[in-house]
């Protein structure tokens, strides 16, 4: 990695991020059996090295050097897919240090991660954690609940961020807050003051007006795969209207828009819409418009966003802006919809723009669609600037579309990795959602050796259906492109019979102090596995694991709590355990340790902890179990100091014994990062 000038310049760019990470497609974008060697940079056209110069406040050298950076990132994201897949974590690319992360579990996977060219992070919480919290949180969230507007995975930090709108919160919010808060720290809420809202040639980021109502923006031209017409993609809240006439930046009619009410997407699927180009006269350009400064840029081809790459947007209203990609895989409640799979970045927007393009900084590939923003605009407004975009390649695939490129978009299909799967016989399986990049999109889907009541859709890659026979299946997944390029990967999938009724065993009343640690694994039985647990009542403090039915932490007020813990299997049903907790007050007879809280660390840098006892009698004497290997503790004086030597993470124990021979202790997770 070059030692970059004005590093720091590029670092304090960035807005605050949160995603899960999917792959960039970068320019010469390797094959998953190739290294990670060095490449040529790639070329920055003239009108997003000018977009990106003002937006991003970079000097011309500056953004050359960041977009070469970001297309050795998208090199590595290709090759961790494709050799990890499933068990990343989570990806995003570093501004600050020019280089691709990447969130796992093991040793092994941080290899694979190291040897294609990034740096290895490990991940305190899992992709199926996540996933099941997600989920929890969705449920819990339900038709709605005031003030809350998105929530999705946060990559960086290895959890899951709901945003609230505290100038729309009530009484309700607060009960939810408190629900989700027992799911412990996987969970993480912030508050923001907004809320989003869906805001000649045919040219990606041009006017369109739908009917009679106000303009959109042109996303992408692209042709059917099936009879080749010609159509192109937009946002699907301005496309509702089944067979709109649709008229172009002249006033002259073009096409029709959701042509037979099989062409506009605006709910939980997403948000994006078709209007077929049937008008003479009206030709389909690989372009996307710039403004009054910028030229049109040139459409090679598509790709997914990575969480901290550079992305420019292009819209009727506020013409090119650029910004850095902030959050993926979102869900974000529009007040009148709720839609999954969004994206966010730090660029700015205005009314009209909604439908225009998203291209990569890399290469200039189709990214997304606009979708929404906040109260902020170009111009005006105060707040937080951000934007909210659609995947371009879900809507590819669901219309079964060719995008209108410059050139055929090279690279190898690269299909992401799968772990081995496991079901039960009659119990339907959670969708498998498989993924590729490279080739020309669309893509269609085989598979082979799957388990007997198993089927894949060719046109999205998932596997859905129920089991009916037991046995272990060698499955391989295929991936075809527009050009018939293929890409595959291959996993084991066994199928077993249905156990026993699912039950939860009662752990008896529970006590503890306030200020102790408290450590509780409920254990369920029968029914599918995994299992998924969720608690309420728990005393203040304390958390329930979501995917491993611990309970944790250190309770903080005194009092009897009635506890039920319930673990939902993966066939949906649920078994449920209820208890009482008591928690007393530590006497002043006894000492009392204070939590420190959780602990981030890092390789090689000083860390010092001051330990902190009430009560008792003195002097103390502390001790700790289960430091992160370099760290000690000084047992008259509670200072734990020294520096860590091995990345990960795991709880130690930290007891304070008084004169009188009693102790108190509590426990810490420690995150060691590189």
């Amino acid at each position: 990695m070059r030692n970059l000038r004005n590093r720091s310049t590029w670092a304090s760019v960035a807005a605050a991020s949160v995603s899960a990470a999917v792959a960039l497609g970068g320019l010469g974008a390797l094959p998953a059996h190739a290294t990670a060697t060095a490449q040529p940079g790639p070329s920055v056209s003239p009108q997003l090295l000018q977009a990106m110069q003002r937006d991003f406040r970079l000097s011309a050298d500056q953004v050359r050097e960041r977009v070469a950076d970001e297309a050795a990132a998208g090199r590595a994201a290709t090759l961790i897919r494709g050799r990890v897949g499933d068990r990343v974590a989570g990806m995003w690319f570093d501004a600050s240090t020019g280089r691709l992360t990447a969130a796992v579990s093991g040793a092994a996977d941080a290899a694979l991660v190291r040897d294609a060219g990034a740096v290895a992070r490990q991940a305190r919480y899992s992709p199926a954690e996540l996933a099941a919290t997600a989920r929890t949180v969705s449920r819990e969230v339900g038709a709605g609940v005031p003030g809350v507007v998105a929530w999705g995975p946060d990559v960086r930090n290895n959890r899951i961020d709901i945003t609230v709108n505290r100038t729309a919160r009530e009484a309700s919010t607060d009960a939810f807050v408190a629900r989700v808060a027992a799911l412990g720290g996987i969970v993480h809420v912030t508050e923001t003051s907004d809320s989003p809202r869906q805001q000649a040639d045919v040219t990606g980021g041009e006017k369109w007006v739908p009917g009679s109502e106000s303009p959109c923006s042109i996303g992408f031209s692209a042709t059917r795969v099936t009879g080749g017409s010609k159509t192109f993609l937009t946002a699907g809240h301005c496309t509702n209207d089944v067979n709109q006439p649709s008229y172009g930046k002249d006033g002259t009619r073009m096409g029709t828009s959701n042509k037979d009410g099989q062409s506009s997407v605006n709910g939980p699927a997403g948000d994006f819409g078709l209007v077929d180009v049937d008008q003479s006269g009206w030709n389909l350009a690989p372009t996307v418009a710039g403004d009054a400064s910028h030229a049109a840029v040139t459409v090679t081809g598509s790709a997914d966003a990575v969480v901290g790459t550079a992305i420019c947007r292009s819209g009727q209203t506020t013409g090119m802006r650029c910004g850095e990609v902030t959050k993926v895989d979102q869900t974000v409640d529009y007040g009148n919809v709720t839609i999954n799979g969004l994206s966010y970045s730090n660029a700015c927007s205005a009314g009209g723009d909604s439908g225009g393009s998203y291209v990569t900084a890399t290469g200039g590939k189709a990214a997304g669609l606009h979708s929404g923003g906040g109260s902020a605009t170009c111009t005006s407004g105060s707040g937080e600037k951000f934007t909210i975009f659609q995947p371009v390649i879900e809507a590819l695939t669901t219309f079964k579309l060719a995008l209108v490129t410059s050139t055929p978009q090279p690279g190898n299909v690269t299909v992401s990795a799968v772990s081995a799967q496991s079901g039960v016989i009659g119990a339907r399986i959670a969708e498998l959602k498989n993924s590729a990049e490279g080739g020309t999109a669309p893509y269609t889907w085989s598979a082979t050796g799957l388990p007997a009541g198993l089927a894949i859709a060719s046109a999205t890659g998932t596997i859905t259906g129920t089991p009916t026979s037991a046995g272990t299946s060698n499955v391989t997944v295929t991936a075809t492109d527009n050009a018939g390029k293929t890409g595959s990967t291959g996993f084991s999938w066994t199928i077993t019979t249905a156990g026993t009724a699912l039950s939860v065993t009662n752990p008896g009343g529970q006590s503890s102090t306030v200020g102790a640690a408290a450590n509780l694994t409920v254990k369920a039985a029968g029914g599918t596995a995994p299992y998924a647990w969720s608690a309420t009542g728990l005393p203040a403090g304390l958390s329930i694991g979501s995917t491993t039915g611990t309970i944790t932490g250190t309770a903080t007020t005194a009092g009897t709590s009635n506890v039920t813990v319930t673990a939902t299997d993966n066939a949906g049903k649920t078994a449920s355990a209820a208890f009482s907790w008591t928690v007393s007050t530590v006497t002043g007879t006894s000492p009392v340790l204070k939590s420190p809280g959780n602990q981030i660390a890092y390789i090689g840098k000083p860390v010092t902890l001051a330990l902190q006892a009430t009560g008792g009698t003195q002097p103390y004497a502390f001790k700790a179990t289960g430091l992160p290997a370099g760290l000690s503790i000084n047992a008259a004086t509670g200072v734990i100091t020294g520096s860590p030597s091995t990345w990960g993470f795991g709880t130690s124990t930290l007891t304070v014994t008084d004169a009188a021979g009693k102790s108190s202790s509590v426990g810490v997770t420690w995150n060691v990062y590189f």
